[in-house]
C-alpha cells in the first residue's frame, strides 16, 4: 500500500524544490555551461534521494519490479562540481570533459542492465553480488571520487583567488567563495555518508529507515546548492588567461637585463602611481597599470611582489584606503561612506569594506567613529 508520510513528504518537498532551482540554472543567460553543470549536479542529488522518497511511501513493497531502477548518481557529484567550478573560472568546459563522467556511466550501467531482468534474477543478483560486493565498491569509489575532485576544485579555487589578487584591485567583488562553500557542502556530505556507510557495515541489521537523516541532509544540500548557485549564476567572474598578457616592452626585455633591482623599481612605480593618482581608476587592473607605466605587467608584478612585498590588490587598495581615510577626516561626519569609497577608487561596497578592514583593522564606520572621539 502506497502512503506518503512525514519521511517521504519531507524528502519529496526538498527534492522537488531543488529540481525547480536546477531548471532556473539551466535557462540562466550567463555562465551557461557552468550553471548547467550545477543544475545537473542538483538533479543528480535529487535522483539519489528518490529511492528513499518512494521507498518510505511503500512503492518498492507495492511494485517490487522497481528494484535496481538506475537512481544511483553519486559518482557524478565530484565531476559535475568540478566542471561547474572550471566553467565559472575559465568561461568554458575543459577539453574531453565527458571523460570525467565515465565512472558515473559505469555506476548507471550497474543498475540499468539489471533493472529489466525478472524479479527472481534481480533478487539473486542482489543477494549474491550487488549487496555484498558491487554496492560497497561503488560507495567507496564515490567517496574517493568526491575527495579527489575536492582537492582539484580547492586547488582551482586557490589559484584563481591568487591570480585575482595579483591582477585586480576589485578581487573581493569577484572572490568565488561560492565555489568554496559548495565544495565544503559536498565534502561534508561525503563525511556523513562515510559514517552511515561504516555503521551499515558494522551492523547489517540496519535498514533504509535508519538512513533517513543522512538523506534529509542530502536533499537539503540540493536546495542549498540551488539557492546559492542561482544567487551567483550571473556573476561575471573575470577570465584570467595568457591571452590577456600585454606585449613586453622591448626596451625592458629580461634578456637585455637579467639582473634588476626590484625594490628600486617597486619604489619608482609606487611614486608614479601615487603622484598620478592612478589608484582612483575604479577599473584599474595590472594590465592597465602596466600600460600607464609604459612597461609590461610581468615587470610590474615582480616589482610589487618581490620589491615591495605586496600583490597588486594590496598595493592599490592600501592607497585607496589611505585616500578614503583622508576624505573621512576632511568631509563632514554625515558624508555618505559609499560616496567616499567611490571617490577613493573603489567600485563596490564589498571591495571597500574588505580592503578597509584589512588595512585599518576595523570597518569604515567604526574607524570614522574612532576619529570623531579623538577630535
Amino acid at each position: 500500500m502506497i502512503s506518503f508520510g512525514t519521511l517521504s513528504i519531507s524528502l519529496l518537498l526538498l527534492a522537488g524544490q531543488s529540481v525547480v532551482l536546477a531548471g532556473f540554472l539551466w535557462v540562466a543567460p550567463h555562465n551557461r555551461a557552468a550553471n548547467r553543470f550545477l543544475g545537473l549536479l542538483i538533479v543528480a542529488i535529487a535522483l539519489m534521494v528518490t529511492p528513499y522518497i518512494i521507498g518510505f511511501a511503500g512503492f518498492y513493497d507495492t511494485y517490487p519490479w522497481l528494484s535496481f531502477a538506475p537512481f544511483s548518481t553519486s559518482l557524478s557529484f565530484g565531476p559535475l562540481l568540478y566542471l561547474h567550478a572550471y566553467g565559472l573560472i575559465y568561461g568554458r568546459t575543459p577539453d574531453k570533459w565527458g571523460l570525467h563522467l565515465v565512472p558515473y556511466g559505469i555506476q548507471f550501467s550497474s543498475q540499468a542492465l539489471v533493472f529489466p531482468l525478472p524479479l527472481a534474477m534481480k533478487d539473486a543478483w542482489d543477494r549474491f553480488a550487488h549487496a555484498p560486493l558491487v554496492d560497497p565498491i561503488l560507495t567507496i569509489a564515490s567517496l574517493v571520487s568526491i575527495c579527489l575532485y575536492g582537492v582539484a576544485i580547492w586547488r582551482l579555487y586557490r589559484a584563481y583567488r591568487h591570480r585575482l589578487a595579483q591582477t585586480r584591485a576589485d578581487d573581493a567583488q569577484f572572490d568565488p567563495t561560492w565555489i568554496r562553500n559548495a565544495l565544503l557542502g559536498v565534502v561534508g556530505l561525503a563525511l556523513v555518508w562515510f559514517g552511515f556507510f561504516t555503521a551499515d557495515q558494522v551492523d547489517p541489521s540496519r535498514n533504509y529507515f535508519d538512513d533517513y537523516w543522512m538523506y534529509l541532509g542530502v536533499a537539503t544540500l540540493g536546495v542549498y546548492l540551488g539557492i546559492a548557485g542561482w544567487r551567483n549564476a550571473g556573476v561575471p567572474y573575470p577570465i584570467l588567461d595568457a591571452a590577456s598578457e600585454p606585449a613586453v616592452d622591448e626596451t625592458m626585455s629580461p634578456s637585455a637585463s637579467p639582473e634588476r633591482d626590484w625594490q628600486a623599481m617597486g619604489r619608482q612605480f609606487a611614486e608614479v602611481v601615487e603622484a598620478e593618482g592612478f589608484w582612483r581608476d575604479p577599473d584599474l587592473t595590472l594590465t592597465s597599470l602596466a600600460r600607464k607605466l609604459g612597461t609590461n605587467k610581468t615587470y610590474v608584478s615582480r616589482a610589487l611582489n618581490e620589491g615591495l612585498g605586496k600583490n597588486f590588490s594590496a598595493f592599490i587598495n592600501a592607497q585607496r584606503v589611505t585616500a578614503a581615510q583622508a576624505l573621512m577626516i576632511e568631509k563632514v561626519q554625515q558624508a555618505d561612506l559609499m560616496a567616499i569609497a567611490f571617490e577613493a577608487g573603489f567600485n563596490s561596497k564589498a571591495s571597500f569594506n574588505r580592503a578597509f578592514s584589512e588595512f585599518a583593522g576595523m570597518s569604515p564606520s567604526a574607524w570614522r567613529r574612532s576619529q570623531s572621539l579623538k577630535s
